[in-house]
């Protein structure tokens, strides 16, 4: 099973285009295009009914003490976490993800969900959590949402985009979800035939970056 992008390279740097947030030359960050990358695959296992697509960052800090506050940094060793940016379930094997299909910008207080783009469902990502109590930003964030690091964390921060091929052409999840039970409802669960993933980073901290 194989992945590949024209969008991104595997281990390369994501684009801006394709970020939540990108560098500003004075107040440090400003909302980017948001636009989702593109994602094509072949050599499925054989019974492939469906596809799942996730998107994590591997490196969010456990805490936000530190997180995007002037005169603070967040250090490179600080505690990591994950922190969920996207899945789509129910994708057709034949079709692929064509850049921008499943955002095309940041909605500000959320994407509508979880109907997606030609009979997809979309989950509610980690950001519906992080905007929690910011009045100018809270809501439930469906979809594709992309990189967001904290603009004064010395790490590089890594992202993950893993696709699962699925022996059914539904994923057995219902109602409103998040990527998390998207996960938890594939362990285990001898649905998933195969999968393979690519791997980018993004960072705003200049050095970093």
């Amino acid at each position: 099973m194989k992945i590949w992008s024209d969008s991104v390279s595997d281990g390369s740097r994501l684009r801006e285009e394709y970020a939540f947030l990108k560098p500003h030359n004075t107040h440090h960050a400003e909302l980017g295009k948001n636009r989702n990358p593109n994602f094509a695959w072949g050599e499925m296992p054989e019974g492939t009914k469906s596809l799942v697509m996730v998107m994590h960052d591997t490196d969010a800090p456990t805490s936000r003490d530190f997180v995007n506050k002037v005169g603070k940094m967040v250090p490179y060793d600080y505690p990591r976490t994950e922190f969920y940016h996207w899945a789509v379930v129910d994708l057709d094997t034949k079709t692929f993800i064509q850049p921008g299909e499943f955002s095309k910008e940041v909605t500000v207080k959320g994407k509508p969900g979880p109907a997606g783009a030609r009979g997809t469902r979309m989950a509610i990502n980690d950001f519906t959590e992080w905007y929690k109590g910011n009045a100018a930003m809270e809501g439930t964030y469906s979809g594709y949402d992309g990189p967001a690091p904290p603009w004064n964390d010395e790490k590089l921060h890594n992202y993950v985009f893993t696709l699962y091929a699925l022996k059914e052409k539904r994923c057995p999840v219902e109602g409103s979800f998040t990527c998390k039970d998207v996960l938890k409802t594939l362990t285990g669960s001898g649905l998933v035939l195969d999968k393979t993933t690519l791997k980018c980073t993004y960072s705003l901290f200049p050095k970093a970056r």
